[in-house]
């Protein structure tokens, strides 16, 4: 198919999917250049474009050219039509760097240069997973091993894995260091044995000096790509080489994965990645300004940290798209500027204003006509009991609180306990409508209820 009916499709599509501002103000820009072999390049304006493009849209668009166009696997490339000179500071000359047009697309064992320990920013929310990732890659598979680093989407993860890939190759250029996704880690080996070449895989992934691999909850209820990973993990412990995981929760919450699996995740340091306060917000806004050579008045900087608290790959968008718009458009930027351009995404972190376990409990206690106090005592009647239950399934959902952390502020109970909550108060919104829209008023209550 001729690229500018593939294109044509595409914005089609996108246009769907976009509000007609989004739409005119990011996607209309945009125009295509080539197909060459796996690489397709589309032509932006400059380099906050590229920036936004392959923070929303990247993944979708390749997939879908590589639908359109038969190709297996698509790269999607910017060419750039401007610089941005005009809003470049004015710095001290830096050494030139090479970048790629797309240096998003790594190969599996590359490592995004632009993600090292020096430019993390940390704060109390990542300190000691930042700690941990720092002195492993100093001293592989010696300090703390295996590394277990959980949190939300958004939060700096993938970040910390690329800086010990990074700074590992740095201290001594022949390690052998890979990343890789569990999903691709499972691709991979169903591709192994497909093709009987049980033995490639295993040599490639048992002969390592440090294996990085991120959102092991796709594990989960994959039972031949759970063996095979703890036959991994084991290979490359015996032999005192890095193993570092990452998930969306700690171990013990990995449900359908095998106890032997999370009982090694937990024989070395576990580290959760928390949404970063409004001082590491400001200083990852700044760090992002620098890099990126722009001016940002600070009164704006404020603003956005202020109103952005949900991840930090939201907040670093938001800043290229008020520096985008403000470019093209000559418009200055200022805070009401930015007011203008975020509305959609400053709604939205509103309705999603984080909610606490102590105003689940009152909601909830409210509810049922209870005191508070009985959702942290150790009564054990129904009438006690189901409503805590509920408040426990609450706490699970709605807040990024472990279990552990839950059971203690319900009076102390353990992790199992909490779990069996979560397990019946599902099982029976899946099942009587009549609960589930009782389930669903008390939600809406606690995203209502003042601090």
């Amino acid at each position: 198919m001729e690229i500018n009916l593939i294109w044509e499709k595409i914005t089609e599509f996108l246009k769907k999917q976009l509000s007609q501002e989004s739409y005119d103000l990011w996607i209309k820009p945009l125009s295509p250049i080539s197909l060459e072999d796996n690489k397709f390049t589309i032509q932006v304006p400059n380099k906050f474009f590229s920036n936004w493009i392959k923070l929303h849209h990247k993944e979708n668009i390749e997939n879908m050219i590589a639908e359109l166009s038969g190709i297996k696997k698509i790269d999607l490339a910017f060419k750039h039509l401007h610089d941005l000179d005009s809003l470049l500071k004015k710095t001290e000359k830096e050494e030139p760097q090479q970048e790629s047009q797309d240096d998003d697309g790594l190969l599996e064992t590359s490592f995004n240069p632009k993600y090292s320990f020096e430019n993390f920013i940390e704060g109390p929310s990542n300190r000691f997973a930042k700690a941990a990732c720092f002195a492993a890659a100093n001293n592989p598979g010696k300090e703390y091993n295996p590394i277990f680093l959980y949190g939300g989407v958004g939060l700096g993860k993938t970040h910390l894995l690329h800086s010990i890939g990074n700074k590992i190759l740095k201290n001594n250029n022949k390690a052998k260091v890979l990343y890789i996704t569990a999903e691709k880690f499972i691709n991979e080996f169903i591709e192994s044995l497909t093709y009987q070449k049980p033995a490639s895989f295993r040599n490639k992934f048992r002969n390592l000096d440090c294996l990085l691999i991120d959102d092991i909850q796709f594990l989960t209820e994959k039972q031949r790509s759970q063996e095979e990973f703890f036959n991994t993990f084991n290979a490359l412990y015996d032999f005192r080489k890095q193993i570092l995981i990452t998930s969306d929760r700690p171990p013990k919450e990995l449900q359908n994965l095998e106890e032997r699996l999370i009982s090694r995740f937990e024989w070395g340091v576990i580290a959760d990645v928390k949404p970063p306060d409004l001082e590491t917000r400001i200083a990852i806004l700044r760090k992002k300004a620098e890099g990126e050579k722009i001016y940002v008045p600070d009164d704006v900087i404020l603003f956005l940290a202020s109103q952005i608290k949900s991840n930090i790959r939201k907040l670093e968008g938001s800043l290229i798209r008020i520096v985008a718009f403000s470019s093209l458009t000559g418009t200055p930027l200022t805070v009401d500027t930015a007011k203008e351009i975020l509305s959609d995404i400053i709604r939205r972190e509103e309705i999603q204003k984080p909610v606490t376990i102590e105003k689940i409990q009152k909601v909830v206690a409210r509810h049922y006509h209870l005191d508070i106090k009985d959702m942290r005592s150790k009564k054990r009647t129904d009438e006690v009991a189901f409503p805590r239950q509920t408040a426990m399934n609450l706490a699970r959902s709605l807040t990024e609180r472990s279990t552990v952390e839950i059971g203690e502020a319900f009076g102390g109970k353990d992790h199992t306990t909490v779990l069996h909550a979560w397990n019946k108060i599902k099982t029976m919104i899946n099942t009587d409508p009549f609960f589930a829209a009782n389930i669903n008023k008390l939600v809406e209550d606690i995203k209502k209820e003042e601090d």
